[in-house]
């Protein structure tokens, strides 16, 4: 039960950073997966660094934020792939500004990709399970930061889409349960991917606070988040939706 043998899967995002190392952990389940992402990402490069021997990969161009390209995607993916059993919302931004400075463009278009562009993805492919009368599983990356106030850092836009993105897991979770379909968030603490890893060169006393929020007293891997996404897509969460998941090594702020 803890398998995804022959189970399609589209991860936006997906083809660096955390998404990347969710497409992984699926292949290593036995799930297909779909790398979704920009049209300018390297899907040649992800594709070819994913495993070669646990099933099948492909990429997929898709601005989320765009819900008629979202559609096309959609479609797209299911021709070449098949029917899609799970969505993992993965794709977002973080640009940090201080909330005095926020123009009325740089708010949107987090939203627009953060909330959008969440939504979006998670009613394309719903909208396809319902139709196939299909059971399916779609998991939404929110984060602590939209649980909490995370400092020193100043993401006020990437907070509250976060705090928003988990919301709407609850709500869709519980409006599309009729029709076989799961909707929970993943929120992640503090992960060590090569953003995070550039901070702490940059800015090792910065690093060394956020480590002190952290009971765990360290970065969670990528994979630690993988393996909880991939626990939510999976049977052995076949009782689980309307609900989020953190993943945050006991993340509690000063």
């Amino acid at each position: 039960m803890d398998t995804l043998d022959g189970k399609n899967i589209v991860i936006t995002g997906g083809t660096g950073g955390l998404g990347f190392a969710i497409a992984e952990r699926l292949m290593t389940s036995g799930a297909n997966v779909v790398l979704a992402d920009l049209p300018g990402a390297d899907g040649a490069g992800a594709l070819a660094a994913l495993p070669q021997d646990k099933g099948r990969a492909i990429f997929v161009a898709m601005d989320v934020s765009d819900a008629d390209d979202v559609e096309r995607a959609a479609a797209e993916a299911e021709e070449r792939l098949g029917p899609i059993d799970g969505v993992v919302a993965n794709a977002g931004i973080a640009p940090p500004t201080d909330a005095f400075d926020y123009d009325a463009q740089s708010w949107r278009r987090t939203m627009g990709v953060n909330v959008d562009g969440v939504f979006f993805t998670a009613q394309s492919f719903a909208k396809r399970m319902k139709a196939a009368g299909r059971p399916g599983s779609i998991v939404m990356i929110s984060s602590i930061a939209g649980f909490r106030v995370v400092k020193p850092e100043r993401h006020a836009a990437y907070g509250t889409s976060k705090a928003a993105v988990a919301h709407l897991a609850s709500l869709l979770g519980v409006e599309w349960a009729p029709h076989g379909i799961r909707v929970n968030a993943l929120a992640p603490g503090y992960t060590a991917t090569q953003i995070l890893k550039k901070a702490q060169e940059n800015d090792p006393e910065m690093m060394a606070n956020w480590l002190s929020q952290v009971p765990i007293a360290r970065l969670l891997e990528p994979a630690e988040i993988a393996n909880g996404v991939a626990f939510l897509l999976s049977d052995l969460a076949s009782g689980v939706t309307a609900t989020t998941l953190s993943v945050d090594g006991g993340y509690r702020p000063a």
